[in-house]
């Protein structure tokens, strides 16, 4: 056995260990459980300090314990560790819901079990009464399981999940396979790209977990292992559904080199990699996502999105410089998207200047409701000048009284041009 796999369980062990003392520690009394007295006498944030411990236990225990001792010590602690886990889990379910650190404290210890136990793990997972959290618990174990045992973990899917509802089924494979990706990429890969594609469900399946796949290599230093691997796939949906996930990934960390990528592709790159390309950039730098945008030709399916993306983003810190790039492009109805989008977030800062950008949009209907939300800001905000705006407009009378009428969308939960 390696010795980073003793070091993994003789963490566990400790962990047990030292959560068993906090139980240990708790006040007994006559006819009570152990899961009873522990949901008494200790909160989340006591077991969780005690599994937190474990890692300086395990390096003293590296430190005074031979390879071999070690090796002779594991058979005979797995079983106890494992036994033990699962009585800290019936400890930690009993603590009350209320307790805001029980659901981590929980997940903490079903890991635990998964690395010797993913079954059992599995079982207590479905004791869990939240949905969500029952959810997020199989899939962490379904993780933690196909790193360690990616084949059988596999294996269990094709019967355990065979009557899971489509969105479950899907959320617990693609646990699986990040878990598989992580230890084996080319191994997790193959196995992803031979599944059927004979219908419009399985095929997105498909895509999913090669994108899952993808998007953990990368995360592990894979780059350069991903971008080979896609670069040897026979063109088609799929190779190009993962180039623009490679796209993604890469430009979240360097997007120069992405871009580089995706200009380089030329023709071949697609809209997708490069709406993707400049999502991701705009979040951290829209001047320069905006300084590559210049690259693309006005007609490029591309462009049109990608301007809205990166007037979403920058108008979040600087109105004026978003401002001044919309300004000078050239005026055309594919932009009215990111002339609504900057509308929206200076009609809290600036109406003046939002209701002007308001009256530019070509679309009659987008138009309209956009100056609506302005005027519903201006006249709360501002109702002397919202008056003196209409005075001196040239709106009619029955636009008069829509503007006047208008209420602002932050009341029914709406927004525009995104995610935020």
């Amino acid at each position: 056995m390696k010795r980073s796999s003793l070091v993994l369980y003789l963490a566990a062990w400790f962990a047990s260990i030292a959560l068993a003392f906090f139980i240990g520690r708790a006040p007994s009394s006559t006819g009570t459980s152990t899961e009873q007295t522990a949901s008494k006498a200790l909160s989340a944030t006591q077991l969780q300090e005690a599994v937190r411990s474990a890692p300086a236990r395990v390096d003293t225990a590296e430190a005074a314990t031979s390879e071999v001792e070690a090796a002779a010590m594991f058979e005979q602690l797995r079983t106890q560790s494992s036994a033990m886990t699962r009585q800290l889990l019936n400890a930690a379910l009993a603590v009350p819901i209320s307790d805001p650190g029980r659901s981590e404290t929980i997940n903490q210890l079903l890991e635990q079990l998964a690395a010797s136990d993913p079954l059992a793990a599995l079982e207590f997972a479905d004791g869990i009464a939240s949905l969500r959290d029952a959810e997020q618990a199989r899939n962490n174990i379904l993780e933690v399981w196909a790193r360690n045992e990616p084949m059988a973990a596999l294996a269990w899917a094709d019967s355990a999940l065979a009557d899971v509802p489509y969105n479950l089924r899907n959320s617990q494979m693609e646990a699986i396979i990040r878990g598989f990706a992580e230890t084996n990429p080319k191994g997790a890969f193959n196995y992803a790209n031979a599944l059927s594609e004979a219908t419009t469900s399985e095929l997105r399946l498909k895509n999913r977990l090669l994108s899952e796949v993808i998007e953990t290599q990368i995360g592990g230093g894979g780059l350069a292992e991903a971008q080979t691997t896609i670069a040897l796939m026979p063109d088609g949906p799929s190779k190009e559904n993962l180039q623009r996930e490679l796209v993604n990934e890469w430009a979240a960390f360097d997007p120069l080199s992405a871009a580089a990528y995706v200009q380089g592709l030329g023709s071949d790159a697609s809209t997708g990699m490069k709406t993707a390309l400049i999502g991701e950039w705009a979040e951290s730098d829209p001047a320069a996502a905006a300084a590559w945008l210049s690259n693309l030709s006005a007609d490029d399916p591309a462009y049109s999105y990608a301007t809205t993306q990166i007037t979403r983003e920058w108008t979040r810190y600087d109105l004026t410089a978003s401002s001044e790039w919309l300004n000078s492009l050239p005026a055309s109805p594919e932009l009215d998207r990111a002339v609504a989008t900057y509308t929206y977030r200076a009609a809290q800062e600036d109406p003046p200047t939002a209701m002007s950008w308001a009256e530019s949009i070509n679309n009659a209907h987008m138009r309209n409701r956009m100056m609506q939300q302005v005027a519903a800001n201006w006249k709360n905000d501002d109702p002397k000048g919202f008056t003196s705006y209409l005075d001196n407009s040239d709106l009619n009378e029955e636009q008069r009284e829509k503007l006047e009428t208008a209420k602002s969308w932050h009341s029914s939960g709406h927004s525009w041009g995104g995610r935020r």
